[in-house]
């Protein structure tokens, strides 16, 4: 089984699941009502494509795919999974198709046949470093970086005095016989 269909089928069993569960509660979902858009909001969100970009280029809700993400979270970290594997064969894939064409340039340009612009490999580099954008994101690597700051109290503070003078005192008590 391909990666994306596992992927696939991993988002298909995740909706039955939370589907079977929002049907006894009797609460109304999307989950009930469109498990196809359901899937296609989890299998983007999983190869790494932003909510921003969801809302762009395939017309969601940003409520919705808020939603869903919410409903699904349990869930996520194997999709995240799947959908990173799968973002790294694109970036591969593209950084292949990458290589060729640079490669075609090139022998044209040494014959003579063709006289390149930045422009020509412009787009091609533009969805790598989209792609690779995406696998990152999609395998959970961070995208930004938070400062994450410890609050001591302090007792803390006196506390981890206190017990650095008691060791302090042990170290100086003891006495090391060098020739034995």
């Amino acid at each position: 089984m391909s990666v994306e269909a596992e992927l696939q089928a991993e988002i298909k069993q995740a909706i039955s699941q939370v589907t079977e569960s929002k049907e006894l509660a009797k609460i109304k979902s999307l989950s009930r009502s469109k498990p196809e858009k359901v899937a296609k909001i989890l299998y983007l969100h999983a190869i790494g494509v932003s909510q921003t970009a969801m809302i762009r280029k395939y017309c969601f809700d940003r409520g919705t795919i808020i939603n869903t993400l919410v409903d699904y979270a349990d869930y996520k970290n194997a999709f995240r999974e799947l959908g990173g594997q799968l973002s790294a064969r694109s970036y591969v894939n593209l950084e292949s198709l990458e290589e060729d064409l640079i490669e075609t340039v090139r022998e044209k340009i040494h014959t003579g046949e063709y006289e390149p612009t930045p422009r020509d490999i412009k787009e091609i580099s533009i969805a790598k470093a989209n792609s690779a954008r995406q696998a990152l994101t999609a395998r959970g690597e961070a995208s930004s970086i938070t400062e994450n700051r410890n609050v001591v109290t302090q007792e803390d503070y006196e506390e981890t005095i206190k017990k650095a003078k008691e060791r302090i005192k042990l170290i100086k008590g003891e006495v090391i016989d060098v020739e034995e």
